[in-house]
């Protein structure tokens, strides 16, 4: 199974304990039920601390430790039989932390800060070490923003950790002197390719061409070898030993395993790299329907190439920027989280969101505002008739260059990339339809009057 961390994997996401038989076995690799820890970036991004809640993963743990000392043994010690979700779980020690290697350091564009996932320690009496004390077992997200005239990125010295930006390589160091090296990948996104210890141990990561894990290898010449099968890691080759005495040994990852209990992943609708998706996501895949929805939201609101979003899940290529799933999740107390995109929609121009698109609106609306709002530029249309539905209000959020312009069966009322959705690197226009002629809604009443977008427009109109 391919991890994408983005992903994989997305969000991405995994669980680990930590296991420190000798000091400098510190770091360890860790399988989870996979079907339990499928959270990724998806909560990274998000604009609200419930849509930010960490998700608890399972208790069903192995553990494998990494050996750095013995170039006579394997890198990591692997049991005779692996289970699916080894892919899942390979982390590394960051301070009070682990890292999953197969996960993405982020960079929230909008906020300007980096976002990072990473798991707390298990500690020798079995509960979770993290800053804000004792915690039950779950991901955290850790945000570093921009240290005052430098380009440097820290936690606000919360954390020891920090993020040096050197343009296309971003240097993170912890407090014990490791460092981790990120590097922007052909996905877009920056994954970790070199880590380097206090003692000079380096490790370094190398990538398939669609940005998944291929080895890991030190400087003594073990490496670590990934094989995939429909983008799911399918088995594991393990190089040691001197050159007179060269060791390997693959570990297969059985089907009736990996196949049974295979993760929640989303490959898009044009069939790009698969993400992990919240295990406690209310849709747990992208489907044929959603992808039919999101073409035809499409072709109803956005010009040539336009891609839409209106099911939960932003485009697969969107990862770098923002976070795939984006719909609503289940808390622990039961509780629905809402997402950004719950009941609502985004419309770009391309499946990276960095082309610009025209947008456009429906014939019938009576009534519309004469300008967009100043500060997140929208517009509103009321509709006594609109697709599925009566007593319908649009809102269009993010719109650029204004107008009204008749083309055929819809009118044209600018581009996309408004103020509030203007990032040089990011265009979209953000969507919403709600129950009446309300205009645009105060702020805490629009959940309550969204309309989901897919209901409004179906295949029969």
């Amino acid at each position: 199974m391919r991890t994408d961390r983005r992903p994989s994997l997305p969000v991405h996401l995994r669980f680990l304990l930590i296991s420190a038989l000798f000091v400098s076995f510190s770091t360890l690799f860790a399988v989870v039920d996979s079907a339990a820890l499928h959270s990724n970036a998806a909560l990274a991004s998000s604009s609200t601390d419930a849509e930010r809640e960490a998700i608890a993963p399972t208790a069903s743990i192995s553990s494998y430790r990494w050996n750095l000392t013995n170039d006579g043994l394997p890198l990591i010690s692997l049991p005779d039989h692996i289970s699916e979700g080894l892919d899942l779980s390979l982390t590394y020690s960051m301070d009070q932390f682990e890292f999953p290697l197969f996960q993405s350091l982020y960079f929230n564009e909008r906020a300007g800060k980096y976002i990072l996932m990473v798991i707390p320690k298990v500690g020798r009496d079995g509960q979770v070490v993290s800053p804000r004390g004792v915690l039950s077992r779950r991901t955290e997200f850790i945000d570093l923003y921009p240290v005052k005239g430098r380009n440097e990125f820290d936690a606000n010295g919360k954390l020891s950790l920090r993020v040096i930006d050197n343009g296309k390589i971003k240097l993170l160091s912890t407090s014990d002197g490791t460092f981790y090296t990120f590097a922007t990948l052909a996905d877009g996104e920056l994954h970790c390719s070199r880590i380097k210890d206090r003692d000079g141990v380096i490790i370094d990561l190398d990538y398939t061409k669609d940005s998944s894990i291929h080895t890991i290898a030190d400087s003594w010449g073990r490496s670590i070898k990934f094989r995939y099968t429909n983008n799911y890691v399918s088995a594991i080759t393990q190089t040691w030993g001197a050159n007179s005495a060269k060791f390997k040994k693959t570990w297969v990852i059985a089907d009736e395993v990996s196949y049974a209990h295979r993760p929640m992943v989303y490959a898009g609708p044009t069939g790009a790299a698969a993400k992990h998706i919240p295990s406690n996501a209310i849709k747990p895949a992208y489907t044929a329907a959603m992808a039919t929805s999101d073409l035809k939201l499409a072709a109803i609101f956005g010009g040539p190439g336009a891609v839409a979003a209106a099911n939960g899940f932003e485009p697969a290529r969107l990862g770098s920027q923002y976070p795939l799933y984006r719909g609503d999740l289940v808390g622990d107390d039961g509780r629905i989280l809402r997402g950004h995109l719950s009941l609502a929609m985004h419309l770009y121009g391309s499946e990276d969101g960095r082309s610009e698109t025209a947008v456009y609106v429906p014939l019938g609306f009576t009534s519309h505002t004469n300008e967009p709002t100043p500060t997140d530029a929208v517009v509103t249309f009321y509709y006594p008739r609109l697709g599925n539905l009566t007593d319908v209000t649009l809102a269009v959020f993010h719109v650029t260059n204004f107008q009204l312009i008749n083309e055929q069966r819809r009118v044209r009322i600018g581009t996309i990339g408004g103020p509030g959705g203007s990032v040089p690197s990011y265009k979209h226009s953000h969507l919403e339809f709600y129950r009446g002629d309300t205009g645009l809604p105060p702020l805490a009443a629009r959940t309550e009057l969204r309309i989901d977008p897919a209901t409004v427009f179906t295949s029969a109109n």
